[in-house]
């Protein structure tokens, strides 16, 4: 695992676990010195059922020692994802980790985010260097730590005309694209719920049986009723303009438990209003606070539900909406696993990796911790190879 690698390529695993808590996406991402990045497999792993029910209990209160105990299982857990990502999809230089969220509370002078996943652990099972801890840099310039995958974006699906890419995770993550002449510059930003809700009413409608909605079948047997689909789009959330992000703290199980206990009606008429929230949210923002694109790009999970996708389409119907993989190739759940191997690869240049038009950051800074693993001295040594081969047709070479 430790081998210092070919000439001029950096290759990074990535590792993501969002906000659905689903499990966690391993993928791997060779990044040439000319800047070309090249994607070369991905390896998704659910959490285990108890492990599943720990990470979505974080949401509640912890202890000190309930929180330690929690990062401890996540970073063993990802250890053992990166070893195996490893052995099926070849060696690597470094492993990002991006940890999971369990608070996302970034507002104000006191503001934070908090990933948790031991990165120690994830050093110890794979004596690989990590990268871990990406936000809480943003937050400390004054920024949302979020969204970060928008460079990323630019980096790979830049196009001669303007492009959205939507991630429909447990959140939806939005970036418009400028095209290849324009000045103006990225915008991104949370637009609210993705699968979150209604991933939290499959559980419930379901006795616990079911963890997301398959298909959308609930909600296609279900009626949206149009009073409460107009209130609930009426929310302060919804209205504010970006930067902004938000997480099961606003959108989470409780208001789902509370809009069910108020309803009265069938289930899937519920399931089909909060589909109908999650498209019309997304293209209420699109028209709000975007400068126009003829096309979407959608990735994540929610890429994968097809009712989703024509409610989507309904809503905005001068947009063609086209799934991410098949368009570019990657596999809708792989996109963000991906972007963090390339904000590691950021860091460890001592690279920017945030755009504070985007978080509303004060300036641009460096993301990320870094873990130095068993490969620490020969990554060093790769890395200013790797640097002097990116800056020598500039003439400036490091010693």
């Amino acid at each position: 695992m430790n081998g210092a690698g070919p000439k001029g390529v950096l290759r990074g695993l990535g590792l993501m676990s969002g906000t659905s808590a689903d499990g966690v996406d391993a993928a791997r991402l060779d990044m040439g010195a000319d800047g070309h990045c090249r994607f070369r497999g991905w390896v998704s792993t659910p959490y285990p059922p108890d492990l599943r029910a720990a990470v979505l209990a974080a949401n509640d209160a912890l202890t000190v020692e309930a929180a330690a105990r929690l990062d401890r299982r996540l970073g063993q857990f990802y250890g053992v994802i990166a070893r195996t990502a490893v052995q099926r999809l070849g060696p690597v230089d470094f492993v990002a980790v991006h940890g999971q969220t369990i608070r996302h509370q970034p507002a104000g002078s006191e503001g934070f985010t908090v990933q948790i996943g031991s990165a120690a652990d994830v050093v110890a099972a794979t004596g690989l260097t990590v990268v871990h801890d990406f936000r809480r840099a943003d937050v400390a310039a004054g920024g949302q730590g979020a969204p970060l995958v928008p460079p990323f974006h630019q980096q790979i699906f830049a196009a001669p005309g303007p492009r959205l890419i939507l991630n429909l995770g447990g959140m939806a993550n939005l970036t418009w694209l400028p095209g290849s002449h324009d000045p103006r510059p990225v915008l991104a930003f949370d637009t609210g719920p993705g699968n979150v809700l209604l991933d939290a009413l499959a559980g419930l409608h379901s006795g616990g049986r079911l963890h997301y909605d398959t298909e959308g079948r609930l909600a296609l047997a279900g009626v949206p009723d149009p009073a409460r689909l107009a209130e609930w789009l009426a929310w302060p959330y919804f209205l504010s303009p970006p930067p902004k992000s938000t997480g099961r703290e606003l959108f989470g199980a409780p208001l789902v438990a509370n809009l069910l206990a108020q309803w009265r009606g069938r289930g899937e008429d519920l399931m089909a209003s909060l589909l109908a929230l999650t498209a019309q949210s997304i293209a209420q923002a699109v028209q709000r606070w975007t400068p126009g694109s003829r096309e979407m790009l959608v990735f994540g999970g929610g890429a994968e539900n097809p009712a989703l996708l024509a409610a989507l389409q309904r809503a905005l119907p001068t947009i063609r909406i086209v799934r991410g993989a098949q368009a570019t190739g990657i596999p809708s759940q792989a996109l963000e696993a991906l972007a963090f191997a390339w904000l590691g690869a950021q860091c460890l240049q001592g690279r920017p990796g945030n755009l504070p038009a985007v978080t509303g950051a004060s300036r641009a800074v460096v993301l990320g911790d870094i873990h130095p693993g068993d490969n620490w001295f020969l990554l060093m040594k790769k890395m200013i190879r790797y640097k002097n081969e990116m800056k020598s047709e500039h003439g400036t070479v490091l010693r």
